[in-house]
Protein backbone atom coordinates (compact mmCIF):
# COMPACT_ATOMS: atom_id res chain seq x y z
CA UNK A 1 0.00 0.00 0.00
CA UNK A 2 0.98 3.76 -0.31
CA UNK A 3 3.41 3.25 -3.14
CA UNK A 4 3.89 6.62 -3.71
CA UNK A 5 4.87 7.04 -0.07
CA UNK A 6 2.65 9.76 1.10
CA UNK A 7 1.34 8.04 3.67
CA UNK A 8 1.40 5.61 6.52
CA UNK A 9 -1.00 3.08 8.02
CA UNK A 10 -1.60 0.58 10.90
CA UNK A 11 -4.33 -1.53 11.91
CA UNK A 12 -5.13 -2.43 15.30
CA UNK A 13 -8.33 -4.13 17.01
CA UNK A 14 -10.40 -3.51 13.72
CA UNK A 15 -9.63 -0.32 13.76
CA UNK A 16 -6.89 1.19 10.27
CA UNK A 17 -5.79 4.23 10.65
CA UNK A 18 -4.50 6.14 7.77
CA UNK A 19 -1.82 8.58 8.59
CA UNK A 20 -1.27 11.40 5.53
CA UNK A 21 2.72 11.56 6.03
CA UNK A 22 4.06 14.99 3.98
CA UNK A 23 5.61 16.79 6.35
CA UNK A 24 7.45 18.59 4.12
CA UNK A 25 4.29 20.21 2.73
CA UNK A 26 1.87 20.05 5.62
CA UNK A 27 0.29 17.33 4.07
CA UNK A 28 -0.35 19.26 0.72
CA UNK A 29 -2.26 17.43 -1.62
CA UNK A 30 -0.67 16.05 -4.36
CA UNK A 31 -1.78 13.44 -7.39
CA UNK A 32 0.56 10.77 -5.02
CA UNK A 33 -1.38 11.01 -2.58
CA UNK A 34 -4.73 10.81 -4.10
CA UNK A 35 -3.52 7.48 -5.65
CA UNK A 36 -2.35 6.52 -2.21
CA UNK A 37 -5.44 7.05 -0.56
CA UNK A 38 -7.28 5.07 -3.46
CA UNK A 39 -4.90 1.96 -3.35
CA UNK A 40 -5.14 2.14 0.72
CA UNK A 41 -8.73 2.29 1.34
CA UNK A 42 -9.25 -0.43 -1.51
CA UNK A 43 -7.12 -3.01 0.75
CA UNK A 44 -9.13 -2.20 3.20
CA UNK A 45 -12.38 -3.16 1.94
CA UNK A 46 -13.23 -6.84 1.76
CA UNK A 47 -10.64 -7.18 4.82
CA UNK A 48 -12.41 -8.44 7.65
CA UNK A 49 -10.08 -7.57 10.25
CA UNK A 50 -10.81 -3.86 9.40
CA UNK A 51 -14.29 -2.18 10.62
CA UNK A 52 -13.58 1.36 10.87
CA UNK A 53 -10.92 3.98 8.97
CA UNK A 54 -9.86 6.36 11.22
CA UNK A 55 -7.89 9.25 8.39
CA UNK A 56 -5.35 11.45 10.22
CA UNK A 57 -2.26 13.96 9.94
CA UNK A 58 -0.84 15.03 13.22
CA UNK A 59 -1.90 17.14 16.29
CA UNK A 60 -0.83 20.36 14.37
CA UNK A 61 -2.34 19.61 11.09
CA UNK A 62 -4.54 17.53 8.86
CA UNK A 63 -3.58 19.33 5.26
CA UNK A 64 -3.18 22.66 3.79
CA UNK A 65 -5.05 22.09 0.73
CA UNK A 66 -3.90 21.81 -2.60
CA UNK A 67 0.02 21.54 -3.17
CA UNK A 68 0.21 24.53 -5.79
CA UNK A 69 3.57 22.60 -7.99
CA UNK A 70 0.89 20.05 -8.70
CA UNK A 71 -0.69 22.24 -10.70
CA UNK A 72 2.39 23.00 -12.99
CA UNK A 73 1.34 20.61 -15.31
CA UNK A 74 4.25 19.69 -17.59
CA UNK A 75 1.86 17.39 -20.10
CA UNK A 76 -1.45 16.64 -20.65
CA UNK A 77 -1.06 13.68 -19.55
CA UNK A 78 -0.14 14.68 -16.06
CA UNK A 79 -3.03 16.55 -15.71
CA UNK A 80 -5.61 13.92 -16.85
CA UNK A 81 -3.88 11.85 -14.19
CA UNK A 82 -4.62 14.37 -11.42
CA UNK A 83 -8.52 14.54 -12.57
CA UNK A 84 -8.77 11.01 -12.38
CA UNK A 85 -6.56 10.79 -9.16
CA UNK A 86 -9.06 13.39 -7.04
CA UNK A 87 -11.77 11.89 -8.91
CA UNK A 88 -11.49 8.50 -7.69
CA UNK A 89 -9.94 9.55 -4.20
CA UNK A 90 -12.84 11.29 -3.20
CA UNK A 91 -15.43 8.86 -5.09
CA UNK A 92 -13.77 6.27 -2.40
CA UNK A 93 -14.57 8.18 0.27
CA UNK A 94 -18.03 9.02 -0.71
CA UNK A 95 -18.84 4.91 -1.42
CA UNK A 96 -16.55 3.73 0.92
CA UNK A 97 -18.33 0.75 2.75
CA UNK A 98 -16.96 1.22 6.28
CA UNK A 99 -17.28 3.82 8.37
CA UNK A 100 -14.51 6.68 8.21
CA UNK A 101 -13.42 9.12 10.52
CA UNK A 102 -11.48 11.94 9.89
CA UNK A 103 -9.05 13.16 13.06
CA UNK A 104 -8.05 16.90 11.90
CA UNK A 105 -5.77 19.39 13.35
CA UNK A 106 -4.52 22.85 13.10
CA UNK A 107 -4.77 23.68 8.90
CA UNK A 108 -7.61 21.81 7.24
CA UNK A 109 -8.51 23.48 4.05
CA UNK A 110 -9.52 23.40 0.42
CA UNK A 111 -8.82 19.81 -0.17
CA UNK A 112 -8.08 18.82 3.36
CA UNK A 113 -11.17 19.96 4.07
CA UNK A 114 -13.23 18.53 1.36
CA UNK A 115 -11.46 14.48 2.15
CA UNK A 116 -12.59 15.61 6.36
CA UNK A 117 -16.58 16.86 4.60
CA UNK A 118 -16.19 13.07 2.52
CA UNK A 119 -16.06 10.81 5.71
CA UNK A 120 -18.28 9.86 7.93
CA UNK A 121 -17.23 11.58 11.09
CA UNK A 122 -15.23 14.42 11.30
CA UNK A 123 -13.37 14.58 14.84
CA UNK A 124 -10.98 18.04 15.37
CA UNK A 125 -8.55 19.31 17.95
CA UNK A 126 -9.47 22.30 19.73
CA UNK A 127 -6.41 23.85 17.08
CA UNK A 128 -8.13 23.40 14.02
CA UNK A 129 -8.90 25.86 11.42
CA UNK A 130 -11.04 25.10 8.27
CA UNK A 131 -11.98 26.51 5.08
CA UNK A 132 -12.07 26.54 1.67
CA UNK A 133 -9.24 29.29 0.10
CA UNK A 134 -8.95 27.17 -3.18
CA UNK A 135 -11.98 29.73 -4.30
CA UNK A 136 -10.14 32.99 -4.23
CA UNK A 137 -8.00 31.42 -7.41
CA UNK A 138 -10.98 30.79 -9.20
CA UNK A 139 -11.61 27.01 -8.05
CA UNK A 140 -14.39 25.61 -7.73
CA UNK A 141 -14.77 23.55 -4.07
CA UNK A 142 -17.58 20.69 -3.83
CA UNK A 143 -20.48 21.98 -2.44
CA UNK A 144 -21.60 18.46 -1.47
CA UNK A 145 -22.04 16.73 1.00
CA UNK A 146 -21.07 20.04 2.35
CA UNK A 147 -24.74 21.34 2.51
CA UNK A 148 -25.94 18.30 3.46
CA UNK A 149 -24.08 18.26 6.64
CA UNK A 150 -24.47 21.74 7.83
CA UNK A 151 -27.04 22.83 5.84
CA UNK A 152 -27.16 25.22 2.24
CA UNK A 153 -27.77 28.53 4.11
CA UNK A 154 -23.78 27.85 6.06
CA UNK A 155 -22.48 26.28 3.06
CA UNK A 156 -22.60 28.94 1.03
CA UNK A 157 -20.80 31.01 3.61
CA UNK A 158 -18.16 28.84 3.27
CA UNK A 159 -17.91 28.19 -0.38
CA UNK A 160 -19.09 31.71 -1.73
CA UNK A 161 -16.17 33.50 0.93
CA UNK A 162 -13.57 31.49 1.45
CA UNK A 163 -13.95 32.48 4.82
CA UNK A 164 -11.85 30.42 7.55
CA UNK A 165 -13.48 29.21 10.86
CA UNK A 166 -12.43 27.79 14.04
CA UNK A 167 -13.00 24.76 16.01
CA UNK A 168 -15.68 25.65 18.06
CA UNK A 169 -17.49 27.62 14.74
CA UNK A 170 -17.36 24.28 13.28
CA UNK A 171 -18.71 22.56 15.87
CA UNK A 172 -21.59 24.80 16.01
CA UNK A 173 -22.48 24.76 12.75
CA UNK A 174 -22.15 20.74 12.61
CA UNK A 175 -18.72 20.71 10.33
CA UNK A 176 -17.78 18.72 12.88
CA UNK A 177 -19.29 15.90 15.55
CA UNK A 178 -16.65 16.19 18.24
CA UNK A 179 -13.76 18.81 19.75
CA UNK A 180 -10.85 16.56 21.32
CA UNK A 181 -8.69 17.46 25.16
CA UNK A 182 -5.81 19.08 23.53
CA UNK A 183 -3.34 16.56 22.68
CA UNK A 184 -5.78 13.34 22.75
CA UNK A 185 -7.03 13.72 18.55
CA UNK A 186 -5.97 10.65 17.53
CA UNK A 187 -6.54 8.40 20.89
CA UNK A 188 -10.53 9.70 21.10
CA UNK A 189 -10.83 8.70 16.78
CA UNK A 190 -9.32 5.50 17.41
CA UNK A 191 -11.59 4.91 20.59
CA UNK A 192 -14.56 6.02 19.07
CA UNK A 193 -13.66 3.93 15.80
CA UNK A 194 -12.98 0.71 18.37
CA UNK A 195 -16.74 1.18 19.89
CA UNK A 196 -17.88 0.83 15.99
CA UNK A 197 -15.63 -1.95 15.35
CA UNK A 198 -17.22 -3.76 18.62
CA UNK A 199 -20.66 -3.66 17.01
CA UNK A 200 -19.23 -6.79 14.23
CA UNK A 201 -18.45 -5.86 10.67
CA UNK A 202 -21.31 -6.80 8.80
CA UNK A 203 -23.53 -4.49 10.82
CA UNK A 204 -21.17 -1.75 10.40
CA UNK A 205 -21.07 -2.37 6.68
CA UNK A 206 -24.80 -2.79 6.40
CA UNK A 207 -25.71 0.15 9.17
CA UNK A 208 -23.39 2.35 6.94
CA UNK A 209 -24.84 1.27 3.52
CA UNK A 210 -28.74 2.25 5.14
CA UNK A 211 -27.58 5.80 6.49
CA UNK A 212 -26.15 6.36 2.97
CA UNK A 213 -28.99 5.04 0.77
CA UNK A 214 -32.05 6.17 2.51
CA UNK A 215 -30.90 9.51 2.10
CA UNK A 216 -32.55 9.27 -0.97
CA UNK A 217 -35.51 7.08 -0.34
CA UNK A 218 -39.14 7.48 0.29
CA UNK A 219 -40.21 6.34 3.74
CA UNK A 220 -42.02 3.41 2.56
CA UNK A 221 -38.91 2.52 0.79
CA UNK A 222 -36.49 3.41 3.36
CA UNK A 223 -38.12 1.35 6.12
CA UNK A 224 -38.49 -1.77 3.31
CA UNK A 225 -34.91 -1.41 3.08
CA UNK A 226 -33.94 -1.08 6.77
CA UNK A 227 -36.09 -4.17 7.48
CA UNK A 228 -34.73 -6.38 4.86
CA UNK A 229 -30.92 -5.03 6.33
CA UNK A 230 -32.53 -6.15 9.83
CA UNK A 231 -33.67 -9.71 8.52
CA UNK A 232 -30.35 -10.49 6.92
CA UNK A 233 -28.01 -9.40 9.32
CA UNK A 234 -29.37 -12.34 11.78
CA UNK A 235 -28.33 -15.01 9.50
CA UNK A 236 -24.62 -14.05 10.08
CA UNK A 237 -23.45 -16.69 12.76
CA UNK A 238 -21.16 -14.31 14.58
CA UNK A 239 -24.33 -12.23 15.41
CA UNK A 240 -26.26 -15.43 16.30
CA UNK A 241 -23.32 -16.41 18.76
CA UNK A 242 -23.73 -12.95 20.31
CA UNK A 243 -27.44 -12.79 20.64
CA UNK A 244 -27.19 -16.58 22.54
CA UNK A 245 -24.54 -15.24 24.74
CA UNK A 246 -26.41 -11.91 25.71
CA UNK A 247 -29.46 -14.39 26.38
CA UNK A 248 -27.34 -16.40 28.60
CA UNK A 249 -26.39 -13.94 30.44
CA UNK A 250 -29.71 -12.47 31.00
CA UNK A 251 -31.14 -16.00 32.29
CA UNK A 252 -27.64 -15.86 34.85
CA UNK A 253 -29.15 -12.99 35.96
CA UNK A 254 -25.69 -11.00 34.70
CA UNK A 255 -26.46 -7.95 32.40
Amino acid sequence: MAKHGTMRSEVKGGVATLFLDRPDKKNALSTELFEDLVETLAAWRRDDSVAAVVITGTEDYFSAGLDLDTMNWKSEENRLRWYDATYYGYLELLEYPKPTIAAVAGPTFGGGCDIAVFCDIRISSPNARFGFPQIRFGLTPFVDPLQRIVGQSQAKLLVLTGRRIDAPEALRIGLIDEIAPEGQLLTTAQGMAAEIASTTVPTVVRTTEMLRRSWAMDPMAAYVYGHVQYRDVHWNPEISDRMLAARAKVGAGSR
